[in-house]
């Protein structure tokens, strides 16, 4: 196998030399007046997972996933958080999947 093809990330995601991830959302984030798109996430921190359990136990993983989310969210668009599970709510599947995903390659860079 083409070493090539397992490091390939997603459409629409790429992994910067500081470790963070860049991609951006098919609909966006509605802040005020302003649909936000462009965002960027760095890897989970132990940290980062703690502070998550504060807001959704590890016994609802949709919520946890969520929350760990809005903790790894450096910004969308101009909004520089912090994020919460309320407005993470307020994304449509599709740009909520975009972030999963996000999270998912990043940790996979982490194991590199």
């Amino acid at each position: 196998m083409d070493g090539s093809a397992v490091n390939k990330l997603p459409e629409g995601l790429r992994l910067e030399q500081d470790g963070t991830m860049h991609g951006t959302l098919k609909h966006g984030l509605r802040i005020g007046d302003t649909v936000h798109k462009d965002f960027v996430m760095h890897e989970a921190l132990a940290e980062d997972m703690f502070a998550a359990e504060s807001d959704a136990t590890a016994e609802r993983p949709m919520s946890f996933r969520a929350a760990l989310i809005a903790r790894q969210l450096v910004r969308i668009g101009t909004f520089e958080g912090p994020f919460s599970l309320a407005m993470l709510g307020k994304l449509k599947a599709a740009d909520m999947n975009r972030l999963v995903r996000a999270q998912l390659e990043l940790d996979k860079a982490g194991e590199a």
